[in-house]
């Protein structure tokens, strides 16, 4: 196994509400040392949810991303409360960004996110078993939502609509999932308190 790097430092050096920049100084095995700059995610915790309408179809949201100060097509996805699992994070984001509670909420995958800067991870959840449901959502402006097919899935992943990356990640490992587990054991959720 290869060793890491030994942090000779390391020191705060921006912080905002949502921003930890951490300064790291590492020295390698052969002895170079490099100066490296990293967010911290501040201990939060995120989820992404693949909402199945039927096996095929399922929901993507369109919404204000002030990342790139824009629109984007993505899946419903939100922050891990302090007290919350990751089911009941799940479920609350289908809740409020589509208006659907789940019979079934399937843990996939803990996805990294940009690991050579960011320390941010997000858990990928497919609900299956849809009904409507009522919840008051966090956002400024109404989300809309579009359902799209799993059969169409190349097409919409190569246009220029859908190109929010975790979602894209998300919904492929949803569809792989749904191709040969559907009907098997799901996987159990990590209680992740």
């Amino acid at each position: 196994m290869r060793q890491k790097p030994v942090v000779i430092e390391e020191q705060m050096v921006a912080q905002s509400r949502f921003f930890h920049v951490q300064e790291r100084l590492l020295r390698f095995r052969s002895g170079e040392e490099l100066r490296i700059e990293r967010l911290l995610d501040g201990g939060h915790r995120s989820v992404v949810v693949v909402a199945m309408l039927d096996a095929d179809r399922f929901i993507l949201i369109r919404e204000y991303a002030p990342g790139v100060h824009g629109f984007v097509l993505s899946l419903p996805m939100g922050g891990v409360g302090k007290d919350e699992s990751i089911e009941e994070a799940a479920r609350r984001e289908l809740a409020e960004e589509i208006g659907y509670t789940a019979r079934q909420m399937t843990y996939l995958q803990t996805l990294s996110l940009v690991p050579t800067h960011l320390q941010h991870t997000i858990c990928v959840c497919v609900a299956t078993g849809l009904e409507p449901a009522d919840a008051e959502g966090d956002e400024f402006e109404p989300i809309v939502s579009h359902s799209y097919s799993m059969s169409r899935l190349l097409e919409l992943t190569t246009g220029d609509d859908f190109t929010e990356a975790r979602s894209i990640a998300a919904v492929y490992m949803a569809r792989d999932w749904l191709q040969t587990a559907l009907g098997g054991q799901p996987a159990k959720l990590p209680d992740q308190r």
